[in-house]
């Protein structure tokens, strides 16, 4: 399942390049005292009316909603200091009380986070070693400059432990995404190839190149034909 995407960009924000392009950062609103049936627009107001002090790329909310305010690959100021030059995009979760609508919103905050993590070209992991999908607490905990602890209360309290969060985040909650990624999972006709390929990815590695990540990726057999081809691309661009 895909979800459109409504973009209303604010106007007036700072234009600032990324550092390095290492992480898309999961947010929750925080807000105890906005879940009502307007709590998104209501979020995405506050944002716009603040946007000084903070602000991020993405809302989601109102039934599975996803809403773009602020351009990727860009800073935004969500995690922080020292995360915001590393955040290729941040994604907010506006609060319900509502648990039907929350599955809803749950569903497109996960393939959201997904999706712009595959436009950026890192891994779909949730809070692992290196780049990937982070959590604002993983922010707090690893980079500092921030003491903001979400998602985790939120959902929990919403019944996603954060064990399932992670998986979720690896694997989608389309059932036909899973069978996607299973079935591009790279295979080798031999094991002098997959020793191939395990040595070239080591060996960007070691140039410092990319991240360890995408070995132990390639290693736990996660890795898929198309990250693949995504890492050849990164590889070669930073190798120029």
């Amino acid at each position: 399942m895909t979800y459109p995407i409504e973009k209303r960009l604010m106007s007036g924000l700072p234009n600032y390049a990324l550092t390095s392009v290492k992480y898309v950062i999961a947010h929750e609103s925080g807000n105890p005292n906005n879940c009502g049936p307007n709590a998104l627009e209501n979020e995405i107001a506050y944002m716009n009316r603040n946007k000084a002090n903070a602000f991020t790329s993405h809302w989601v909310g109102g039934g599975g909603k996803i809403v773009q305010i602020a351009p990727v690959n860009r800073v935004q100021y969500g995690c922080g200091p020292k995360g915001n030059p590393l955040s290729y995009a941040q994604v907010e979760l506006a609060r319900t009380n509502d648990k039907d609508q929350f599955k809803k919103d749950y569903a497109a905050y996960i393939w959201l986070l997904r999706e712009l993590a595959k436009e950026a070209c890192i891994p779909v992991v949730l809070d692992g070693t290196g780049n990937g999908i982070k959590s604002h607490r993983w922010i707090t905990d690893n980079l500092k400059g921030t003491t903001h602890r979400d998602p985790f209360s939120y959902l929990e309290s919403m019944g996603i432990t954060e064990e399932q969060f992670k998986k979720d985040i690896l694997n989608g909650l389309d059932k036909s995404q899973q069978t996607e990624k299973d079935d591009n999972t790279m295979k080798f006709t031999s094991t002098t190839a997959k020793a191939a390929v395990r040595d070239f990815i080591q060996q960007a590695v070691d140039k410092e190149l990319i991240n360890k990540s995408w070995l132990e990726k390639f290693d736990n057999g996660t890795m898929t034909s198309g990250d693949f081809e995504g890492l050849k691309i990164i590889i070669a661009q930073r190798s120029a």
